[in-house]
């Protein structure tokens, strides 16, 4: 490792040091003893230490609060290649959670518990032989998934870790990484349950809902009762998760029933297709704030001849696969390689398109695709989802991705398996089974649809998931993906950085929000 990446790792940067001195400077208001608890999950970022700084000093000012870190273990991308790299990485690990464990300290009171560390080593050690039983058991990757730890669901948080931490495409169920992950689970769950039996807070505040460093202490929290919120979709602040619906993605399974309700949908409508437009057109907004380049962004590639042919919208093989419920596949893996074979098979002509935003590990899995299926076509994703369109596709396929709408606002219908932000609408039809989806694919020129109908149902949902906010609220939410993408971006200084955090505190939406926590435990 370079010498700026060991001071990165040690050292606060200049503008993690002013986000810190900016609330060290303002903890008045800390309490101990019988003073209501607030967990915050202590993210190694710092558009999370900087927004759950900012709602717990503003809970602060209106009422008596204890706030406590959960002091996350998180894996590291391909820590498995060897016993030095996992050794080094455990090392980093270690390095990097002191640092951040000190930055948290500007507005917390105390550590709550910690999810790694040697500090438990009997409970650790039975742990691991509790994990190696469960891993020997397991006969297929369905048995994964439904694996449950001292009554906790834990199986997809498995899942999804193994594959974006080994990393792999799929799970290989007799990997010895496999057992650690499961380990990992267990101790998790061993420890959250602890913690919240024995402190029950009144809120818990977290990024994601997604792996295990993350998943675990959500569920667990909901299972004891706790109040838990996460900001890391898009679309709403302060997502509330409940025992049903646990992930942190926005719940869409009533937008066409709730858009039917609004009054002027014509005017609605009519404002969907004005943001969607314009993304259609290349702009990245604060609702797709998470792409780096906009799927259709200008290119000058040349486009491939896909006529009559079903484009598959392939997914980062590496991102979790349960951010929406209710999936037909483990991963992506599965799903691409029973699409291939269903499509093939039925000897109907397809392409798949990479997605536009995936990280560098792809390359080697497109390799793994090509040596297992040689005549499959990959087409590069410099071209866009518009061109594609223009050049006379037939069908999108996709697991859950806003391509959905995207092509039903083109005129082009879709199909998806599992949960998807679109389940309420009529313009993707939605698998529930494999059987189910093989059908859909084998007879995808059956589909039959309006275009004006599917293209007005695409801007509802459009405006359900994206604009169905009151101007308070747009404003919140734009202000917060103002400062996602200056902490995001190294070059923005701590003191842009803390004008941003100011702009979201004066909102009226955040103070309403502040406000309503004061209701929260019966206000201690």
């Amino acid at each position: 490792m370079s010498t700026s990446k060991w001071r990165t790792l040690l050292l606060r940067s200049a503008r993690e040091s002013a986000l810190y001195g900016y609330f060290a400077a303002r903890a008045a208001g800390r309490m101990t003893g019988s003073a209501a608890v607030v967990l915050v999950q202590s993210v190694e970022d710092p558009y999370y230490f900087g927004l759950f700084g900012l709602i717990i000093r503003a809970a602060r000012a209106l009422r008596a609060l204890r706030t406590e870190q959960f002091v996350m273990n998180s894996p590291r991308v391909g820590e498995s290649k060897s016993i030095p790299r996992f050794i080094q990485v455990r090392l980093i690990d270690w390095l990097s959670t002191v640092k951040w464990t000190g930055m948290y300290r500007a507005y917390c009171d105390r550590i709550g518990y910690r999810g790694g560390g040697l500090r438990h080593p009997l409970g650790d050690l039975i742990d691991l032989w509790r994990a190696f039983r469960s891993w020997r058991r397991l006969q297929s990757r369905e048995m994964l998934n439904a694996l449950a730890i001292a009554g906790v669901p834990a199986g997809d948080l498995i899942n999804d870790s193994y594959l974006r931490f080994k990393p792999a495409p799929t799970v290989e169920l007799r990997d010895p990484y496999l057992w650690l992950t499961i380990w990992n689970a267990h101790r998790q769950i061993r420890r959250a349950r602890v913690y919240f039996r024995r402190v029950k807070p009144i809120l818990y505040l977290t990024s994601y809902s997604t792996y295990i460093q993350h998943g675990v202490a959500v569920r667990v929290a909901l299972q004891s009762g706790v109040r838990v919120h996460s900001f890391s979709n898009y679309q709403e602040f302060g997502k509330v998760l409940t025992l049903e619906d646990w992930v942190h993605t926005k719940n869409p399974d009533a937008y066409a029933e709730e858009f039917a309700r609004l009054p002027n949908q014509q005017a609605r409508i009519e404002e969907a297709e004005n943001a969607l437009a314009a993304r259609i057109a290349g702009a990245i907004d604060a609702t797709s704030g998470y792409m780096k380049r906009s799927a259709y962004a200008l290119s000058a590639e040349p486009v491939p001849d896909v006529r009559g042919v079903v484009v598959v919208f392939l997914h980062d093989f590496f991102d979790s696969p349960h951010v929406y419920r209710d999936l037909v596949f483990s991963d992506f893996w599965q799903w691409i390689c029973f699409t291939i074979e269903t499509l093939r098979d039925a000897g109907i002509r397809f392409v798949l398109k990479p997605h536009p935003n995936q990280i560098s590990l792809n390359g080697p899995v497109f390799e793994r695709l090509r040596l297992r299926y040689p005549t499959i076509s990959i087409i590069s994703p410099e071209v866009t989802n518009l061109q594609l369109v223009e050049a006379g596709m037939a069908c999108a396929v996709t697991v859950y991705g806003t391509v959905a709408h995207e092509m039903a606002y083109l005129g082009i219908p879709s199909i998806a398996c599992g949960h998807h932000p679109h389940v309420s609408f009529d313009f993707c039809r939605t698998a529930r089974t494999r059987e189910q989806y093989a059908d859909m694919l084998r007879g995808f020129r059956n589909i039959t649809f309006d275009k004006a109908q599917m293209r007005r149902q695409s801007l509802a949902f459009f405006y359900m998931h994206n604009l169905n906010l009151d101007l308070d609220e747009q404003r919140l939410r734009d202000a917060v993906a103002d400062y996602r993408r200056a902490a995001a971006d190294p070059s923005c200084a701590g003191d842009q950085l803390l004008r941003s955090l100011g702009a979201i505190e004066a909102l009226p939406a955040f103070q309403r929000y502040v406000s309503s926590l004061t209701e929260l435990g019966n206000v201690a």
